[in-house]
């Protein structure tokens, strides 16, 4: 097969007996090449995997954080030692009855607001770029009257 290779004319002339060999070279290696790739064995098997496509990678969006004032109270007086929590935040008044949370994502949340004496309240807030002060009164709890 190879040797009318060796008498055909490439690119309009003929080639030198060491190009001869040269290209002959080059083609046994491929066709080897392919025949091992075919069989699928062999050390010089080196087919290339075909390119995977990659999925486009979402970028992930970072909520907006803020962070919020919150006013405990009993309705007239501040509540100090009030616990407030969202989630795994949490805070504890003052003497003034007032607390901050910090990186509250915006959006709907669910607050409760806990101290001693008085009944725990859950309320649900919107926090967005104008909300971000509370203010929440809690109810003392009921003295039991001892018989």
């Amino acid at each position: 097969m190879f040797e009318s290779i060796k008498l055909r004319i490439i690119k309009g002339r003929q080639l030198k007996p060491f190009a001869t060999a040269k290209v002959l070279q080059d083609h046994e290696d491929r066709i080897k090449a392919l025949e091992n790739a075919s069989s699928g064995s062999g050390s010089d098997n080196q087919q290339q995997e075909p390119a995977q496509q990659q999925e486009p990678q979402q970028q992930e969006v970072t909520p907006t954080t803020r962070d919020l004032s919150f006013t405990i109270n009993d309705g007239t007086d501040p509540i100090e030692g009030a616990t407030v929590a969202i989630g795994a935040k949490t805070g504890t008044t003052g003497s003034a009855g007032g607390c901050t949370l910090t990186g509250v994502e915006e959006g709907t949340q669910s607050v409760e607001v806990s101290a001693t004496g008085y009944t725990t309240k859950t309320e649900s807030i919107s926090v967005d770029e104008t909300h971000t002060s509370f203010t929440i009164s809690l109810v003392a709890e009921q003295q039991q009257s001892s018989p």
